[in-house]
């Protein structure tokens, strides 16, 4: 619409690079349409990251949770579930929680949801916090203040692979990138259907096998 157009020329203009969103909408904002596992690498290798987001996405499929995988434009990977504005933030963050702690359990020696960096021992951390009420992430699309204009863009999961890099798509290349594929590839992020409750139960299973 125009007044987006407008709102973005004037977010432009205020010099503003990276922009930042919520994982509610305005109309329901206690209820995210996402829980977020925001993979953090600080030093270790980004070919670790790429190990613990598809253990997540195998994880989500085996039981039932559809899931949406996007760059940050910085050095991690954020991993997206829709909600359907079924979970309050409370609820999002212990979902997001469950699933970190399976994936810590199966890939103890490069995943952690330790917070502090000095504590991790070079492990990627797991970061389920980001599911809070007014807690941000980087949008798809944005520009970071990086070397290189690096954008966080929304990727299939078979993109997630050894040639994938934190700053593989760019103010040069993402353009050309979406309008060769023609959509987003996670803009079902906000309508995919999910059944929550059976997934927790089927969650429950993966801490006794």
């Amino acid at each position: 619409s125009s007044d987006l157009i407008e709102s973005l020329l004037y977010i432009a203009n205020m010099a503003t690079i990276p922009i930042h969103i919520q994982h509610a909408r305005l109309t329901s904002p206690q209820q995210p349409d996402w829980c977020v596992l925001d993979l953090d690498p600080k030093d270790a290798p980004f070919e670790h990251v790429i190990t613990i987001a598809k253990a997540i996405h195998s994880l989500c499929e085996d039981i039932g949770l559809p899931t949406y995988v996007k760059t940050t434009g910085s050095t991690g990977l954020h991993i997206l579930i829709p909600l359907q504005q079924q979970l309050s933030f409370d609820n999002s963050r212990v979902l997001g929680e469950l699933l970190a702690r399976v994936i810590v359990q199966q890939l103890p020696e490069i995943a952690t949801t330790i917070r502090t960096p000095s504590r991790r021992k070079g492990r990627v951390y797991i970061d389920y916090l980001q599911n809070g009420a007014g807690k941000l992430i980087a949008s798809p699309y944005c520009l970071r203040p990086l070397p290189g204009a690096p954008v966080a863009m929304p990727l299939r999961w078979h993109e997630v692979n050894r040639k994938l890099r934190p700053d593989s798509y760019n103010i040069r290349n993402a353009m050309r990138r979406m309008a060769r594929l023609g959509e987003d590839p996670n803009i079902a992020v906000l309508n995919s259907e999910v059944d929550i409750l059976s997934a927790l139960e089927a969650l429950g299973d993966s801490f006794t096998r």
